[in-house]
């Protein structure tokens, strides 16, 4: 017999065998038999791993459940994953859209509070949204000119304390355990001065051309600043105009069944930023009072814009507040007088200031408010200074914490749903009471935080489905 026929009869006996297989047959027979839809799958195990059947996928003998699940969930993980770098790949080539959005959010998300209040009074809603925003403006403004005006009036101070502790180190060279006379000093300085022009000389085309290339992109940063400023306030004052109104629309695109528990979750994120956005501004204002009144009792040179440098630092929690307190440690090193002590002081102040803020504010307000551990904070700012610079470092926590609020409402969603239907609605009817039963339980845990206790009776319930109703 030919290699071609034994081939063929091989082929032959092992489709037979195929059709003869009870497995096939029984699969090839399900496949005439009519769906069920009310087969209900075990929570919490994919349906591809579903062990209802009759032995129709072999491999179950042989691939233990937990390493099927966790397969399962490393693909789905994986796809996840690749879908959010592409998301941060595209905004990358968007920029320019993105950070003057991403600011006027956390701006609106705090002057959208008292806007919001205005018009429960009786205001008109864009008058009350355009009084906010100026008002906001007109802080902020007033703010930065007065540390301007502070800081251009404390350089003068500055030169000479930095001149003064020059002489001081040159006497301390001279007198102290060192030695040296005059001339070994000016032969020093004169040595670091010849360094200095040679230097310059060698480099000075390059500096040319750098400095070239700094004008050159300092006028388009200007004419990008102007855009994003503008960008920021006509998008702050829609946020919180109709911030609302925009959420309805875009969740309105969805199926009814999707846009209803994801309108109530986005507003649960919502209110977990402004809550954010309220204790970060206080946790600031903690680091920058304590910090700068330490260095107003030293009498370190331009202590107002290192104190208000502080105060913005904070907002970038843990981190921020550090970096600043070293700028401030090495000022007073440089121009404060007995400048290693004044600068030991200033170290442990800062130090002092943050041991405070880990300890204190951090647990009691920053995770209250939006339930996030250090670790997750610090893990965030990280992440988002390296993708992003100094504006992914600002806006890392407050996305984490509106993630982290979302998610939460959803499994609250989730819950009260199941109660709904255990109690007999189906479709929409389920959808809206668990709408409404997770709104009411988010404003009553609202309720309880604001006011300080951990009450579960009829009148906490009563508040929080009042205000999940005039929501």
């Amino acid at each position: 017999m030919s290699r071609f026929r034994r081939t063929t009869a091989r082929a032959r006996q092992l489709w037979i065998g195929m059709r003869l297989n009870p497995v096939a047959e029984r699969a090839l027979a399900r496949r005439d038999e009519p769906v069920e839809d009310d087969i209900e799958i075990p929570s919490g195990i994919p349906p591809e791993l579903d062990q209802s059947g009759d032995g129709e996928r072999p491999e179950r003998d042989f691939v233990p459940t937990g390493l099927a699940v966790g397969a399962a969930w490393s693909w789905r993980l994986l796809i996840i994953g690749a879908a959010i770098a592409v998301v941060l790949y595209l905004l990358s080539y968007v920029t320019t859209v993105v950070i003057p959005v991403a600011i006027s959010f956390l701006l609106a998300a705090m002057l959208q509070p008292p806007a919001a209040w205005l018009i429960r009074k009786g205001w008109n809603k864009s008058l009350a949204s355009i009084l906010m925003l100026v008002a906001g403006l007109a802080a902020v403004g007033a703010i930065l000119t007065f540390v301007v005006q502070q800081f251009i009036a404390g350089i003068p101070d500055f030169y000479d304390s930095i001149v003064t502790g020059l002489r001081d180190t040159q006497a301390w060279l001279e007198s102290g355990p060192y030695g040296l006379n005059g001339a070994q000093v000016a032969e020093i300085v004169a040595n670091i001065q010849d360094n200095i022009t040679n230097w310059y000389d060698e480099n000075q085309q390059a500096i040319v051309q750098t400095g070239v290339d700094v004008a050159t992109s300092t006028a388009s940063g200007l004419g990008n600043f102007a855009a994003g400023l503008f960008l920021v306030l006509f998008t702050t004052y829609f946020f919180i105009r109709d911030g609302r109104r925009i959420w309805t629309f875009l969740t309105g695109m969805l199926p009814r069944t999707a846009s209803e528990p994801l309108r109530y979750a986005g507003g649960a994120g919502w209110s977990t930023l402004v809550q954010y956005m309220r204790t970060i501004v206080v946790v600031a204002a903690v680091d920058a009072i304590f910090i700068g009144l330490g260095l107003y009792l030293l009498k370190v040179p331009l202590w107002l814009p290192l104190t208000t440098l502080i105060f913005l630092g904070a907002f970038i929690p843990i981190i921020g507040a550090t970096i600043s307190g070293i700028v401030a440690v090495v000022v007073a090193l440089v121009g404060a007088p007995n400048g290693l002590v004044t600068a030991l002081i200033v170290l442990g102040i800062v130090l002092a200031v943050q041991q405070l803020e880990s300890n204190l504010l951090q647990p009691f307000l920053m995770s209250r408010a939006v339930k996030l551990h250090p670790l997750a904070i610090v893990l965030a700012v990280t992440a988002g200074g390296f993708v992003w610079g100094i504006i992914g470092a600002l806006v890392a926590v407050p996305l984490l914490a509106i993630v982290n609020g979302t998610v939460r409402a959803l499994n609250r969603y989730r819950e009260a749903r199941r109660e709904a239907q255990s109690r007999g609605l189906e479709g929409e009817d389920a959808t809206a009471e668990a709408v409404r039963v997770s709104a009411a339980a988010s404003a009553a845990e609202r309720a309880r935080r604001a006011a300080g206790s951990k009450g579960t009776g009829k009148d906490s319930t009563d508040t929080g489905e009042q205000a999940a109703q005039e929501a």
